[in-house]
């Protein structure tokens, strides 16, 4: 799926549930519908990414360290039609490939099952620019939201506990 393709790069470039239940400090987005907890406040933009389904509003938040790695979060909504599940293999296919890109190795990749609900999803992890970045990426999808999330930077980084628990911190709320 193209639009996929192209989300993957573009993101590459760049009532809800009771505040006891978030992580702690949590960066929220009311209306991206989830929380997550950020090492400090993200910087947010919304980009839009051309595709074969039409323009795709693409609404990241993303925070980089000093050292450069970074943590990021996506959303876009799709037309609803591309996210029936008989359109799942496409769409997130489409989304590895764009995150792999044209020189990128695949180091593993799993599907997962989301949250309470059980959200289809998938987990890569990537090397690029021949081992000099790793990415650490998970994406699933809810209704026709596709959320993206991913930490960015050095092998170490990506497999270390600060990575893991951003990642792990992701709440979708209502």
């Amino acid at each position: 799926m193209r639009a996929a393709v192209v989300l993957g790069v573009a993101i590459l470039c760049v009532a809800a549930p009771a505040a006891a239940q978030r992580p702690k400090d949590a960066y929220t987005s009311t209306e991206g519908k989830y929380a997550i907890k950020f090492p400090n406040q993200p910087k947010t933009s919304r980009q839009t990414a051309k595709s074969a389904l039409g323009d795709l509003e693409v609404n990241v938040a993303t925070f980089a360290t000093s050292d450069g790695n970074v943590y990021l979060m996506s959303y876009t909504d799709y037309p609803v039609e591309a996210t029936k599940a008989e359109n799942h293999k496409t769409l997130f296919g489409g989304v590895q490939d764009g995150i792999k890109g044209s020189k990128g190795e695949i180091i593993s990749e799993k599907t997962i099952e989301f949250g309470p609900e059980k959200l289809p999803g998938r987990e890569l992890v990537v090397d690029r620019d021949k081992g000099k970045q790793r990415i650490k990426f998970r994406a699933m999808l809810r209704e026709n939201r596709l959320y993206q999330v991913a930490v960015i930077g050095t092998a170490e980084f990506v497999s270390g506990k600060d990575a893991t628990a951003f990642l792990d911190s992701l709440e979708l709320t209502k």
